[in-house]
């Protein structure tokens, strides 16, 4: 069987954690066509470098990431460091002829994600971005019944992701509050979830039109005005906006920290020719699903708990439960089968560039208050 061999580069921060505990249960949960060796996580910081090793099960430790993507005994670079390094170390990881996944989003510039997809494209190995609520199984069963006819054509789709932070007083900090040190606001950051998700689901976002808040975290008061958000240079810490879809569907979005008693709230509707979805991650082994041709005294929502029956289901009996690091892990096995398999991963760097090119025509329509042509949007 093949061996595959991981480095994680900037593995002891929160995202290291998922995606270290995704990659031991990868190989567990199903066969991904090959063992996994969690070789050798990177940080910056030595003494944090070797206890995150040895808590999160890694064979070694470095601080020294250049090196390592240099190593002939790793196969896999996984990157988990703030964006703005997403692009230095993807490129570099590339040339050297490693697969190379890359936690979301894939930068908060798109120039530099342009040049990740085209560095990804010229060469033959196997590049993810870590979109993973996409890989949850009852998300899975929509897209296959969208794929099958059953839901039709999509019309509307809308997308909430919300959270509690902000009302919480756990004011964003360090790289995540600096747009040059990696921060995406929360279009970029929880945005970008959704905006994938109906990619996944419905297809490629033509236009957007936008508006969006930013606090001023030395006051309790309503959000910044657009000028004074731009003129401090204040990440956004909620966002509206309105889309269309190339094949003529229509979609809403919003994201905030500022969402009283919501705890990760991933929350869709789509509402097609043939019936209508509903999603909430907080209830996150359900499908809420109506569809057009039920008989007349059964027409309404049913609640349908996805089970082994469904794709990526690992349990024998409904109800079991899964969650976040199952996502993690679910993308970390397709990761894995694709590079066995020799073939292509996604969403790759190509999808995920024109994902930040929509949070990119958001910013730009929140600016202009005009509807923004996701196309015509320039790095």
């Amino acid at each position: 069987m093949t061996e595959i061999r991981v480095a994680i580069v900037g593995g002891a921060g929160f995202m290291g954690f998922a995606h270290s505990l995704g990659w031991a249960v990868a190989p567990i949960a199903a066969d991904p066509g090959a063992t996994i060796r969690k070789v050798v996580l990177v940080e910056a910081d030595e003494e944090r470098a070797a206890s995150a090793a040895k808590r999160l099960g890694w064979e070694e430790w470095s601080t020294d990431w250049r090196d390592v993507v240099a190593r002939d005994d790793i196969d896999v670079i996984d990157i988990v460091t703030p964006p703005a390094s997403h692009a230095e170390i993807a490129i570099a990881a590339i040339e050297a002829g490693k697969h190379v996944l890359v936690e979301k989003p894939i930068s908060n510039d798109l120039a530099e994600a342009e040049a990740m997809a085209v560095a990804a494209a010229a060469s033959a190995v196997v590049n993810q971005v870590s979109f993973n609520y996409r890989h949850a199984p009852a998300i899975t069963f929509v897209k296959q019944m969208l794929a099958d006819g059953t839901l039709g054509h999509p019309l509307q789709f809308r997308a909430h992701y919300t959270q509690d932070g902000g009302v919480l007083g756990r004011v964003i900090s360090g790289w995540r509050a600096q747009k040059g040190a990696g921060g995406s606001g929360v279009t970029g950051d929880i945005g970008s979830h959704i905006i994938d998700m109906a990619s996944y689901l419905v297809g490629d976002i033509k236009q957007v039109n936008a508006v969006l808040g930013a606090k001023n975290p030395a006051e309790n008061s309503s959000w910044l005005s657009d000028n004074d958000r731009r003129e401090g240079g204040h990440l956004d810490d909620a966002a509206l906006w309105m889309v269309t879809f190339d094949n003529g569907a229509i979609g809403s979005f919003a994201a905030t920290m500022y969402a009283s008693g919501r705890k990760n709230r991933m929350f869709f509707e789509l509402e097609c020719t043939g019936g209508t979805v509903q999603f909430d991650w907080n209830r996150s082994d359900e499908v809420q699903l109506s569809l057009v041709n039920d008989p007349p005294e059964q027409q309404g929502f049913r609640t349908i708990i996805v089970n082994e029956h469904h794709q990526d289901v690992w349990w024998p009996i409904a109800g079991m439960g899964s969650g976040y690091i199952d996502d993690h892990a679910l993308q970390l096995q397709k990761f894995v089968q694709a590079i066995v398999e020799g073939r292509p991963a996604s969403p790759d760097f190509a999808d995920a560039t024109r994902t930040q090119r929509v949070i990119t025509a958001v910013m730009q329509s929140a600016d202009s208050h005009q509807w923004v042509t996701v196309d015509e949007v320039k790095a």
